[in-house]
């Protein structure tokens, strides 16, 4: 849609132009009517007008004066001059300012229409122009690093997002219909997309939400960063085109912003050396079981952090190998050629699933300390992920284990005498009262031993297992104390 403005110092005039140009079948909106020509020079100044059509004899600031203003401000605007003086030396006057119509009153609709239909169509060949400049000068002024200076009407600051260049076709097409269309610059280079908006308002935020991300483009992501300097364009534009790669960890087109990824830090390998250390550790114990529990946390922990994607790949290659190196483990033809696999694998899944599925093949290969009792296995998983409230045998069966619910809890009942859920509950009240002698509040306590949504559970659980409530438990610590 164009935006349009009507400048007439007889309002009958004014409001019947903008009433004729309303009933035309044009992308037009008509953003105002002015009988005052310095009224609407103020509106130009602080709103996005592509056509105007003026009087040339007004009062204050003729309709000649107001065209130069104009041009001054915005030089793609058109204009159409409708006025009563046919004078020639106007005419000619108002064609040096790139005005092609002079329409006499009374005029014509049907010339009005013929000079909108034109108009129109300059308008949209001029922006196009404009927008291929301002996309050329901003992609040489990336390319070079700075060296190469940005146009002298660019504005900051401005709203950007950055998402892979092969999504361009398909989200260009989707802002098409966004109503402020034109002040959007869309384009890509080398690989990458970009959107950036220089609308004062926030309503592109929501459209770009509902019409494109909402849209199941596909596995991707979208960057958006809020640019306020030059300096800042490169950084963010160069940030952004480095961490494209965290479409890794998701599954569906999203949008990050670039907080998330601003505070590229120096990893130490603090986060993957613990893990490896762990994991290492319980394969040579045969606890296989907590080794995948454990191999699940890490990559949970990765995805939470947009840990650096190739170094992730190139780590668990590394331990691959390690494992490969100091145990016995008949590969199957999923390990063939490992290495070029894991360096080409573009989601979290199929990594996270290499590992446990050499952890699977190794069940065969280990000592019998991995061929517990099911009931010792399900303790072990009770000790890891008792803070967790959707543990149960039925989350345990699904996520852990792979087995009945129903089977696993007969058997743990079997094996130990005692229910699951009443295993469950007595280990976490036991943490509980470690962590309230460690001066946690009671619903601190609750959140951190599976109970974050039900405290009033929590505090009947622990009177019905240790006969108080906690508030009582403490004060018989206090006493304790003092006594």
């Amino acid at each position: 849609m164009k935006n349009i403005l009507v400048v007439d110092d007889e309002p009958l005039i004014a409001n019947g132009v903008a009433n004729l140009v309303a009933s035309f079948d044009f992308p037009l909106v008509v953003k105002g009517i002015y009988t005052d020509s310095e009224e609407a020079l103020a509106f130009c100044q602080q709103n996005t007008i592509d056509i105007v059509i003026t009087d040339i004899n007004m009062p204050k600031v003729n309709g000649l004066a107001l065209i130069k203003k104009l041009k001054a401000i915005n030089p793609a605007i058109q204009i159409i001059i409708l006025t009563g003086f046919g004078s020639f030396s106007f005419a000619k006057e108002a064609m040096a300012l790139g005005v092609k119509f002079f329409l006499e009153k009374p005029v014509f609709p049907s010339k009005l229409s013929e000079a909108l239909a034109e108009t129109i169509e300059r308008s949209e060949r001029r922006q196009m122009e404009s927008t291929l400049y301002l996309k050329q000068q901003i992609e040489q002024y990336i390319n070079s690093c700075g060296e190469e200076p940005l146009p002298e009407s660019f504005v900051f600051p401005f709203c950007m997002y950055l998402f892979d260049s092969k999504f361009y076709h398909a989200i260009a097409k989707r802002i098409e219909s966004y109503e402020n269309h034109h002040e959007l610059v869309i384009g890509h280079q080398n690989k990458v997309g970009y959107i950036l908006n220089f609308s004062t308002e926030n309503t592109f935020n929501l459209f770009f939400k509902t019409k494109v991300q909402a849209a199941h483009l596909g596995k991707g992501i979208a960057i958006n960063c809020w640019v306020e300097t030059p300096e800042k364009f490169l950084l963010s534009y160069h940030l952004g085109k480095r961490n494209l790669d965290k479409e890794f960890y998701f599954d569906t087109f999203e949008v990050i912003q670039e907080a998330q990824i601003s505070q590229e830090n120096v990893y130490e390998n603090s986060l993957y050396m613990e893990y490896r250390e762990k994991l290492l550790a319980l394969i040579d114990k045969g606890e296989l079981t907590l080794a995948q529990v454990l191999t699940e946390n890490f990559f949970s922990t990765c995805r939470m952090e947009l840990y650096p994607v190739q170094l992730l790949r190139l780590q668990v290659n590394d331990l691959l190998s390690a494992i490969f190196e100091n145990h016995r483990i008949k590969k199957d033809i999923y390990f063939d050629d490992y290495s070029p696999k894991i360096m080409l694998l573009n989601n979290w899944h199929e990594l996270q699933f290499m590992l446990l599925h050499c952890i699977d093949l190794m069940r065969g290969s280990l000592d019998d300390s991995e061929n517990m009792q099911l009931s010792q296995k399900v303790n072990l998983i009770i000790e890891e992920y008792y803070d967790h409230e959707a543990l149960s045998l039925k989350w345990i069966a699904a996520h852990l284990l792979y087995l009945n619910p129903e089977y696993l809890g007969k058997t743990y009942y079997k094996e130990t005498g005692i229910r699951f859920n009443q295993k469950l509950a007595e280990y976490r009240i036991q943490k509980a009262q470690e962590l309230l002698k460690k001066n946690y509040k009671v619903y601190e306590v609750a959140a951190m031993t599976g109970f974050s949504n039900a405290p009033e559970y929590f505090v009947q659980t622990f009177k019905k297992i240790t006969g108080m409530t906690p508030k009582k438990f403490l004060k018989q610590q206090e006493k304790a104390l003092l006594s």
